[in-house]
């Protein structure tokens, strides 16, 4: 033991070789432990959801006359909106896109400003757009990316929403139609 260093005259070299086989052991322990993930994409059956929905409510409820070609229900509900009063509901439905963005539609019969503000992740409302020969406010936020069409009628405010292109949510609030029980 005489070639031992008295503590506290280490080297950086003894620190570099340390480091290396501190380094060392965890790639080995990550070799071993490392397992390929893949990414699950849970569909969801809409059509029960859209029944309950339609016996439950007062308002009418939207859905797409057809589903584009790739997209997967990733949400499906009808729930008390959490940005309003007591007994204000929402119905909401999520998508993927076959290009994996995200369009969803949210229908609420909250406080317009609290509904927008969350739906739209605060996006300004900067412009209008003309679908189905109603008039959509049309907001867009970067971070996080949100793009969205906006409409009230009466009590109620739909909005579609989501980070595919303008002209993919366009097509989806183009081929809303009501729910029928």
């Amino acid at each position: 033991m005489a070639n031992k260093k008295p503590r506290g005259r280490e080297t950086a070299w003894d620190m570099v070789l340390s480091m290396s086989a501190v380094i060392a052991t965890v790639g080995v322990i990550m070799l071993l432990a490392w397992r390929p993930q893949e990414e699950v994409k849970q569909s969801v059956d809409y059509e029960s959801a859209v029944a309950s929905a339609v016996i439950a409510q007062t308002w009418p409820i939207s859905i797409p006359k057809t589903l584009p070609t790739g997209y997967q229900t990733t949400s499906a509900r009808i729930e008390p909106e959490s940005y309003g009063e007591t007994g204000d509901i929402r119905w909401i439905l999520g998508f993927q896109t076959q290009s994996n963005e995200y369009v969803s539609l949210w229908q609420s019969d909250g406080p317009v400003r609290s509904v927008v503000s969350a739906a739209t992740n605060s996006a300004p409302c900067e412009s209008t757009e003309t679908i189905n020969e109603v008039t959509w406010q049309k907001c867009e936020i970067d971070k996080p990316l949100t793009r969205a069409f906006v409409k009230t009628e009466g009590d109620v405010t739909s909005i579609v929403s989501g980070t595919a292109q303008w002209d993919e949510l366009l097509r989806f609030a183009e081929s809303l139609v009501l729910a029928k029980p």
